[in-house]
Formats: C-alpha cells, sequence, structure tokens
C-alpha cells in the first residue's frame, strides 16, 4: 500500500507543479477525519516528506531567500519541483506534513488525539489512512523542511506555524481501487 500510494502521490504532485502552477490538486488536499469518521476538515494541503528530509531543505532555504519577489521565488520552486523533486517514489518517506496556524484549536484538537484518518480522491483513485498525529518541534528536519518548501509559495509563513506530521497506519489503510 505504501509503495502504491508514494508513487501515485509523487505523479499527482509532478502534474500539480507542471499542469497547475503548483495549485494544490484534490490528491495533495485529503479531507481530514475524527477516529469516528466525522470529517474536521474538507481539505488540508499535505507535503509528502522525503526519506533524508534535510536533504533538500538548504535548496529550498535557498531558494526563498534568493529573492523578495514572490513570482520570482514560485517560478524557482516550481521549476524544482517539477524537473527533479517528486522523479522517483523510493526517495519519499510516505509520511504526510502539514501547517497550521500557531494556535490552531484543529491542530491542538489533532495532537491531543494523537490520531486521525486522512482521505484522499482524485482521478478515480481514494485512499482512506488512519494516521498517528504528532506536532512536530522546531529543529525537527521534517519540520524545517516542511516549513522552507511552503516558504517558497507563502512568503508571509509565519515562523511559529505548528508543523503536524502525519504517519499513516499501512496495514490498517484502505485503496480504492486496491493497488
Amino acid at each position: 500500500m505504501r509503495h502504491h500510494f508514494v508513487g501515485w502521490q509523487c505523479r499527482v504532485r509532478a502534474e500539480a507543479m507542471r499542469r497547475r502552477a503548483g495549485r494544490p490538486s484534490p490528491g495533495m488536499q485529503p479531507a481530514l477525519l475524527d477516529a469516528e469518521g466525522a470529517v474536521l476538515a474538507e481539505a488540508v494541503t499535505t507535503l509528502l516528506v522525503r526519506r533524508e528530509a534535510e536533504s533538500c531543505t538548504p535548496e529550498f532555504r535557498h531558494l526563498a531567500r534568493r529573492t523578495h519577489d514572490p513570482r520570482d521565488r514560485r517560478e524557482a520552486a516550481l521549476t524544482l519541483l517539477a524537473e527533479r523533486y517528486y522523479q522517483h517514489a523510493r526517495d519519499f518517506s510516505g509520511l504526510l506534513t502539514a501547517t497550521f496556524a500557531a494556535e490552531s484549536p484543529l491542530a491542538a484538537r489533532l495532537v491531543r488525539a494523537g490520531r486521525c484518518t486522512l482521505a484522499f480522491d482524485q482521478d478515480s483513485q481514494r485512499y482512506t489512512l488512519p494516521c498517528r498525529v504528532t506536532r512536530l518541534a522546531p529543529g525537527d528536519p521534517r519540520r524545517e523542511e516542511t516549513w522552507w518548501h511552503n516558504a517558497l509559495f507563502n512568503a508571509q509563513l509565519p515562523p511559529d506555524v505548528a508543523v503536524l506530521a502525519f504517519a499513516p497506519r499501512w496495514l490498517e489503510g484502505s485503496a480504492d481501487p486496491p493497488p
């Protein structure tokens, strides 16, 4: 399941970079459900984390700091992400992250619960993935990768955002159609 999901995510994300100018597609914005299946959020934009999260952070940081022009920053990010970032599914761990406002009640609720379900749906492919939820601490390489990636598209991203990690419990997940 993990291998199939990560490959699908790489395709969905590369296509968004190439054909949608980086605008998140439905496959990048799962619905967020609580343990009982109630919808907590219709769509939360997620980032697929690389196995070696710190490997791309310096490049993201460089691109973000290189210019204050949001258009130039976005173009540089799109070039990187469309051409090679999502090239190999094996480079990704399957962990997903998302940013929330620093004092987000939803983020606090998710961390307290420690779990949720992400429901992805795009192009006749669906994944329902129960996940363990944790808040990433400042300095965590996965938090840094997420923050700098998102800063490429949002120059006003506050440094104190809450970055949550969603670790799928693959054996409990489902895919339709199945892998």
